[in-house]
């Protein structure tokens, strides 16, 4: 794959029928790049995701060879991404999980904006309920980065 030199920010909407095999090598391709928007988490779980998403669990091997590699980095934690968007969140436990993905590896995020999406029931406090429990959820999750702040919308 290129380089991207020149790609400031990646935007793309996720599918539950399609993996994220490509997101791991844009990220790796695009040093400049400052802005990730997604349009939904939720993507099809795939042994070749990568390591953009924590969807499959690493192999852990115990062979000498293996010891003797120097640790995998995570495409995330080479990532210079400072503005991370996020749209269409439910607050599942895979979309959790992803956000703590990219909260614990994205070194340089300043700025996580989530438009959080909650079913509207007759009843609006159980909706604001929902709502307050998806965002201070994700406002308690450990970030990388100390200047990070997160919005919602």
């Amino acid at each position: 794959m290129p380089m991207f030199h020149n790609l400031l920010t990646l935007s793309f909407e996720s599918d539950k029928n399609r993996g994220w095999l490509v997101v791991p090598l844009l990220l790796t391709n695009s040093p400049n790049l400052e802005t990730l928007v997604i349009k939904g988490l939720v993507h099809q779980v795939t042994d070749i995701c990568g390591d953009a998403c924590p969807c499959i669990p690493k192999k852990k091997t115990k062979t000498k060879k293996r010891r003797k590699k120097k640790k995998d980095v995570c495409c995330l934690s080479t990532c210079r991404v400072k503005v991370l968007n996020i749209s269409g969140y439910r607050g599942t436990t895979r979309e959790r999980k992803q956000m703590q993905h990219f909260l614990a590896n994205l070194k340089c995020l300043e700025t996580v904006k989530v438009g959080v999406e909650v079913d509207r029931p007759e009843d609006n406090n159980d909706s604001n309920n929902k709502y307050l429990r998806i965002t201070n959820t994700l406002m308690k999750l450990p970030r990388v980065s100390s200047n990070c702040l997160i919005h919602f919308f």
